[in-house]
This record gives C-alpha cells, sequence and structure tokens, in this order.
C-alpha cells in the first residue's frame, strides 16, 4: 500500500507493510529515535513472542529503510496499540498518520470494532494527531510510566475518522 499526505506544500510517499524478522535491527533503530525508547527485549517479545501482535513499517521507497512503526495487539473485541513510533527527521509529515490508518485496517479486517491506547500525559502532539482520527480520552492513569509520568488512554471506534487532506492512490 502507498499513501501519500500534503500538508504544507511537503508530500512523503511511504511504503506500508508488514514488518518481518529481519526488520528488528530496524524497528531497535527507529525506537532509539524516540525520547521513550524500549528496551530491545520487550520489543522483541512483543514482535516474536506473541501470537496475536503484528507490526506496520513505514518504508522509505528509495531505499526501502524501516522509517516509522507501529506495534498492533489484536483482539476481537478491541485492538490495542502498543507503540507507534515515527525518527526524528520523518515526523510531522504525515508517516505516523498513515501508519495509524494502516493499524486501523489491520485491527478491523481481524474483527475489532475499536482501537485503543496510552499516551504519555505531556505528550501533545501525539495526542492530537489521535484526536484527529477520532480517539477521545477515556482515562487519565496516574504514574504509569516508570519515571512517574501520567498516561491518558485514549480509544476509537473503528473505521477510524480519516482527516480529509489525507488521501491515498
Amino acid at each position: 500500500m502507498i499513501l501519500d499526505y500534503e500538508r504544507r506544500n511537503i508530500i512523503i510517499t511511504v511504503d506500508i507493510g508488514f514488518c518481518k524478522k529481519d526488520d528488528f535491527v530496524q524497528v531497535l533503530n527507529v525506537d532509539a529515535t524516540s525520547p521513550y525508547a524500549w528496551p530491545s527485549s520487550f520489543l522483541y517479545n512483543e514482535l516474536f513472542k506473541k501470537e496475536n501482535t503484528t507490526c506496520i513499517g513505514a518504508y522509505s521507497p528509495l531505499d526501502n529503510k524501516l522509517i516509522g512503526y507501529g506495534l498492533l495487539d489484536i483482539s476481537v473485541k478491541n485492538s490495542f496499540i502498543i507503540n507507534l513510533v515515527v525518527t526524528r527527521e520523518h515526523r510531522r509529515k504525515g508517516i505516523g498518520s498513515q501508519i495509524l490508518i494502516a493499524l486501523s485496517e489491520v485491527a478491523q479486517a481481524c474483527g475489532s470494532g475499536k482501537m485503543s491506547l496510552r499516551v504519555r500525559l505531556n505528550n501533545t502532539p501525539a495526542q492530537s494527531l489521535y484526536v484527529m482520527f477520532g480517539f477521545v480520552g477515556d482515562e487519565i492513569i496516574p504514574d504509569y510510566y516508570h519515571d512517574g509520568e501520567s498516561a491518558l488512554l485514549m480509544s476509537a471506534l473503528l473505521p477510524l475518522i480519516i482527516p480529509e487532506d489525507l488521501h491515498s492512490y
């Protein structure tokens, strides 16, 4: 699937696909660009040890390099986004939106009627992205993260609301 996103005269085209075992080092490299990177053992377990978890990657069409990924725990009632990360240099260019749409399509194809996620309370850019797609804040979970920061539990019914300026072809 190739999706285009246009914002402020910037167009980024990426190839969206399922991550493979061979992509694990690239997933670690992308995750390392996050201020909240997960331990490699956690990512390995999520990717390869859990039966219902899938990873969607955004790949540069120029060199097939992974520039973003999303981890999804699939359930019939409520699929859960475990993580969504885009490399620093590719943020704010619509790639996170493209990954989010792909995750929602996978969840829906597997029978999910809802998606949920937890996001840091201070991560307002991510919260804004999720709200744009129809997510609402359900609950604040105090002291959720290891550094004591609280989390916001958000959810959306599927299919997601797709913003008008986002288009695919």
